[in-house]
């Protein structure tokens, strides 16, 4: 089970989250990608906690749907964890050669992750020599516990699918990144300019109780975090602020939002910019000298009308929402174009483990 894997012929990407099944397939065209199968199946209220899954049945149910309503061409695919149970870190290691460097980083392992190794599935990936250390190599060292993924699997395989790949959230939220406008012109910049030319932005994905963050430097992954927050928490301020229950609230929010009282707003506003700016203060705390330029949105938060503006107008920040399907073709005769861009933004980490299938 690797979290960068090796290219699988033939791999749809499926995003288990706290509210859904969201499942994307893609082919490759001459042009680039074209969709050829996607479902979002919602998933009842607590059956996953913080990336637990709770309630296996429901899961397994919601994927079967899903996988009846798409129809993708393959059984293979690659699924992402995040939260808690994933520990994520760049540390820097003498160069070694390859026949020493598995002991080498499971000795690294010992050091900063914080459960048994015979607890975590681990893996890593070589990012370059050290900048200031020449001797030195940067790694990308992953952890995720193993009992997180197994739940996964147990369900998937339950639902007769295959786990050809696990991604980490982050990771596959700037694999779809690269696809769009806003994000692929820097990908490939010189690593090497200037502290006041580097491309410095931060990739944002907003759920409905996990916030993935993703800072680049130059294209180059150089700070991750996830935190529990999203738009679970508006659905509870309009709650709270209404005296509606939970899913009259779910409802306000998706049909009238318009009619959602400011003061909730606000107040989800306030919680939201305070996690950013907490999230962007560790970053800064070892990068101060590249400062965050943009702010990059997605998941179903980037839906709430004029989120852009509001962050932007909080943080001092530049923001726009990334939707991979401006760059993704889709087949009019075979699906509503309009509502696939529409909801686009909260498709990126299932559009990002649909890409790990064309891995070179």
């Amino acid at each position: 089970m690797s979290f960068f894997s090796n290219k699988s012929e033939g791999m749809m990407g499926i995003d288990i989250s706290s509210t859904g099944i969201k499942l994307v397939e893609l082919t490759s065209v001459r042009s680039g990608f074209e969709l050829s199968a996607m479902a979002v199946v919602p998933l009842p209220r607590d059956a996953i906690v913080e990336n637990t899954i709770i309630d296996s049945t429901a899961v397994t149910q919601a994927l079967i749907e899903a996988v009846k309503i798409a129809r993708p061409s393959t059984r293979n695919v690659a699924f992402s964890v995040s939260g808690n149970a994933v520990i994520i870190k760049t540390i820097s290691i003498p160069a070694v050669n390859e026949f020493d460097l598995e002991s080498q980083i499971v000795y690294e392992a010992d050091q900063h992750v914080p459960y048994d190794i015979d607890d975590v599935f681990l893996d890593f990936q070589i990012q370059g020599m050290t900048a200031d250390h020449p001797e030195n190599m940067d790694v990308v060292l992953v952890a995720c516990k193993r009992e997180i993924v197994e739940d996964y699997q147990q369900v998937l395989s339950e639902a007769g699918l295959n786990a050809a790949c696990v991604d980490c959230a982050v990771f596959a939220l700037e694999n779809a990144a690269e696809l769009t406008e806003e994000h692929g012109a820097s990908a490939g910049m010189n690593q090497l300019q200037s502290d006041e030319d580097a491309d410095v932005h931060a990739l944002i994905n907003i759920g409905a109780n996990m916030m993935n963050i993703n800072v680049l430097i130059n294209g180059q992954m150089s700070f991750v975090r996830d935190q529990f927050y999203g738009g679970q928490n508006l659905t509870e301020e309009i709650q709270k602020e209404h005296g509606i229950s939970y899913q009259a609230a779910e409802q306000l929010k998706a049909e009238n939002f318009a009619e959602i009282h400011p003061d909730a707003l606000e107040r989800f506003y306030v919680g939201l910019t305070s996690e950013l700016v907490r999230s962007l203060d560790f970053y800064s705390a070892s990068k101060a000298e590249f400062p965050v330029r943009k702010l990059m949105l997605s998941g179903g938060c980037a839906l709430i009308p004029d989120i852009a503006t509001e962050l932007e107008q909080r943080l001092g920040i530049d923001t726009v929402i990334l939707n991979p399907f401006k760059q993704i073709k889709v087949a009019g005769k075979k699906f509503d174009v309009e509502h696939i861009k529409r909801i686009g933004p909260m498709l990126m980490i299932p559009v990002g483990l649909a890409l790990r299938g064309f891995d070179e």
